[in-house]
């Protein structure tokens, strides 16, 4: 295994078992910066992670592919209080 997919496996599992929002945040962020660089980083973070999941898990069928986003977005931005009050 390269270095650089080393890092991508690193900041995915921190995403993945993060123990707050601000873990899954800042994981999330440094994965972006990985996969797609530091211009990255300028635009919305739910997009960053769309477009790492279009290159890190893509998908020829497009309902599979916006499930998988979906999914990746979940990871590396928490719902906020209200959202899991609202959910419970």
């Amino acid at each position: 295994m390269n270095r650089e997919t080393a890092l991508i496996n690193d900041r995915y599992e921190a995403m993945m078992f993060a123990k707050s929002p601000e873990g899954a945040r800042k994981a999330a962020r440094e994965l972006v910066r990985v996969v797609l660089g530091e211009e990255a980083l300028r635009q919305p973070l739910q997009e960053s992670l769309r477009e790492c999941c279009r290159r890190l898990r893509p998908s020829e069928d497009p309902r599979e592919q916006a499930r998988f986003e979906a999914e990746f977005v979940e990871l590396g931005i928490w719902p906020d209080v209200s959202q899991k009050l609202v959910a419970a």
